[in-house]
């Protein structure tokens, strides 16, 4: 069970839930598969000299370090990915970051003036964007909304869920029914029933 489970009030309904993209993870892929491929190439050239230098030492050691700099980012774009949530329920925009250090923001949706959606070419392409929600007295920053997926979809869903409900057809309503009915029932008993008629005619 995620935050937003825990904070919903009674008939509170989640509508549109989205988290940061994917592409948190570039960073660290791009600096740990190069050092993990020259690394390996350092550890069999290491092992095939008889005699290693101390050149061999230093490169094989400085592969290991930057690989596990690339895992560290790897890491901690997990961390930032999974633990960060955004929802649009009925009622209000959810915002959570963060396990060990939380921060927090909600805002109902008849206080949202307007959301900003700010997208790069490759932020186009692969559908992640830097949000700001603007409210009347407040907003959630774009600092914090960086890189989250289908933020356009984010968007109309706030603009969906803040529209009212429109009305239903007189016919629809139930009460139209159950009051139409018994009115229908008396009026079928009134009418006479036709006279049989005699046989002998």
């Amino acid at each position: 069970m995620g935050y937003v489970e825990t904070v919903l009030q009674p008939g509170e309904i989640v509508r549109f839930r989205t988290k940061r993209h994917w592409v948190l993870y570039l960073p660290g892929l791009a600096v740990a598969l190069p050092a993990a491929v020259w690394l390996g190439v350092a550890v069999v050239a290491y092992l095939e000299v008889d005699f290693p230098q101390t050149s061999d030492r230093v490169w094989l050691g400085a592969s290991a370090a930057v690989l596990a700099l690339g895992i560290v980012l790897l890491l901690r774009a997990w961390y930032r990915r999974r633990f960060t949530e955004l929802a649009v329920t009925d009622r209000r925009v959810i915002y959570k970051a963060g396990l060990l250090r939380r921060s927090t923001s909600e805002m109902p949706l008849d206080r949202i003036e307007k959301i900003d959606v700010d997208q790069g070419i490759l932020g186009q392409v692969l559908d992640f964007g830097t949000l700001t929600v603007n409210g009347v007295s407040s907003r959630i920053d774009s600092d914090r909304l960086r890189r989250i997926a289908a933020p356009n979809r984010f968007r109309s869903q706030v603009i969906a869920s803040d529209r009212p409900p429109a009305p239903r057809p007189l016919v629809e309503e139930p009460g139209a029914v159950l009051v139409a009915a018994p009115v229908e029932v008396a009026r079928i008993a009134a009418v006479p029933e036709p006279a049989a008629a005699s046989p002998g005619r």
